[in-house]
């Protein structure tokens, strides 16, 4: 995905601010992974803008507080960031769930994921759907022979059976497959 730097700046002033009314620019740095010049073109941008107020009550202490508009550009911004990654679930969905179905016609009984996963729900939703056994495996010897295996986005690099019987949900995830 890629980094609205905006964006988290604002969503990390608000969080902020809710926490610890006195933060800092190298604090709301840090939030945000940028460097402290950068934070520094980002929040006159953001003041510019009208989506932030900064008050200095002294030279060396500064406050940052949204303002209505930054309030409504923050909700904004987070109701389309909520509705792509919905669109992009039900993608994979259904991806997953073609997959799943084509494995049970080829004669496996097992959908397998292999390693931890963010989207394991669908897995198991798409193995329920297509009438196999749903398991999670953590080791490669564990799995047994009549299993297709969805291997994790975080599991290392395996060579692990052929292609045929696995698909793997880094290519998924990023769109290569």
């Amino acid at each position: 995905m890629e980094q609205d730097s905006e964006y988290l700046l604002l969503n990390s002033i608000n969080e902020l601010t809710r926490q610890n009314a006195g933060i800092s620019q190298r604090d709301l740095s840090r939030a945000i992974n940028l460097s402290l010049g950068m934070t520094n073109v980002l929040l006159k941008r953001l003041s510019q803008k009208g989506f932030i107020l900064i008050h200095k009550a002294t030279p060396r202490n500064v406050t940052y507080v949204l303002t209505p508009d930054g309030i409504n550009e923050l909700a904004g911004r987070t109701y389309r960031y909520l509705k792509r990654t919905m669109k992009k679930v039900v993608t994979y969905k259904e991806t997953i769930v073609a997959i799943a179905k084509d494995a049970q016609k080829r004669g496996f009984t097992r959908i397998g994921l292999l390693g931890a996963s963010d989207i394991d729900f669908i897995i198991e939703y798409a193995a329920v759907n297509a009438g196999l056994v749903y398991a999670t495996y953590h080791d490669e010897s564990a799995i047994p022979g009549d299993s297709f295996v969805f291997v994790s986005e975080n599991f290392p690099e395996t060579s692990l059976m052929p292609v045929k019987s696995t698909a793997h949900l880094k290519l998924l995830l990023t769109g290569e497959m």
